[in-house]
């Protein structure tokens, strides 16, 4: 059964590629012509070049297919960007149904996000059912939650749709980088300082194997939580910092500081929106929150078994450094031990 790929060129869908590649499939990629490749360097893949708004592509694309990864997407949380962010991952995940179900397609996994989920505590961390409880103006949120129910509501008999939710992923193949920025910037032994709150992190690799397992066992119409570890942001932080042999940040970050550069940001990102993408009240409100997420649900119904946070952190530092993305020079010298 042919499987199409969209967004393969991201840190999510190149991992996603080298896991199907790496079991003896050659699925089909539709590329942007000036996607950047080095993340799917060395695979063997079937490439239309295309975009998930551009319908013909889509058309093209989906000939024979039997099923469907859709990976393709943006994160941003800015406000000046909002209709660039809905257009990808909302009306993109509309094109990409509609071309499947006029293709035939049997099965579809749609990439969400947990921001698409809400948020919870360690004592009660968030699942599939939690009331989404993010506070605030977030596009790249709205946007995510609204592609989610699109993808799940046209789950039925012709067309099975299920999502997977992945938390804060961190791996090689981060091209861009998305995610991976913070840790090229934990590399350079500059941060020194952390938010109060935490996340749900977890291994590129581990979500490209989950998002396997719900295409061969999640039931149609459902969505699964993809997570890793929850760590607050000192934990997560000093992790980084010993895999990548520099001071763990030590000095608490107030979270009055945190609102006060968001507030900063909303009034001068819109001179360069690129510049103070992550300097914005939509992105930063996040970073005293307890967001933390159970992968229970896809743990107990698919088998899914996340790995320790620190072999992704190892790999995605690996790579960066191997691509000239981090200093060749710098010694990568991890003090932590993978359990």
């Amino acid at each position: 059964m042919k499987t199409l790929l969209t967004g393969g060129t991201g840190l999510v869908g190149a991992n996603l590629a080298h896991l199907l590649c790496g079991q003896g499939e050659r699925p089909r990629l539709l590329v942007r012509e000036r996607s950047d490749r080095r993340g799917l360097r060395g695979l063997s893949y079937d490439e239309v070049l295309g975009d998930v708004l551009d319908t013909e592509s889509l058309r093209g694309a989906m000939k024979g297919v039997g099923r469907v990864y859709h990976v393709a997407g943006i994160v941003r949380f800015d406000p000046f960007t909002r209709e660039d962010v809905s257009r990808l991952n909302t009306q993109g995940t509309r094109n990409v149904l509609d071309a499947a179900r006029a293709a035939g397609v049997r099965r579809v996994v749609l990439v969400s996000s947990v921001a698409a989920v809400g948020h919870g505590t360690l004592a009660e961390p968030a699942t599939e059912e939690t009331l989404y409880n993010y506070e605030g103006d977030n596009p790249y949120h709205e946007s995510k939650r609204e592609a989610e129910r699109l993808a799940l509501e046209a789950s039925g008999p012709t067309l099975e749709v299920l999502a997977g939710n992945p938390g804060f992923v961190l791996g090689p193949y981060d091209v861009r980088p998305s995610t991976g920025e913070l840790l090229r910037v934990v590399a350079k032994g500059i941060v020194r300082v952390y938010p109060s709150g935490g996340i749900n992190v977890v291994n590129a690799q581990d979500v490209a194997r989950g998002l396997q397992l719900i295409m061969e066992k999640g039931r149609p119409g459902e969505r699964y939580i993809l997570g890793g570890e929850n760590l607050t942001f000192r934990e997560f932080l000093t992790v980084c910092a010993e895999e990548a042999g520099v001071p763990a940040p030590a000095v608490p970050l107030p979270d009055g500081v945190v609102k006060a550069v968001g507030r900063f940001g909303d009034v001068v990102g819109r001179l360069s929106p690129d510049l103070f993408q992550h300097m914005n009240t939509a992105f930063l409100q996040a970073l005293p929150l307890p967001a933390y997420q159970s992968s229970g649900k896809a743990m107990r119904e698919l088998g899914y078994r996340p790995r320790p946070v620190r072999l992704g952190i190892r790999e995605a530092l690996r790579w960066f450094q191997e691509e000239g993305m981090l200093p060749r020079d710098q010694p990568l010298t991890p003090r932590g031990v993978l359990g």
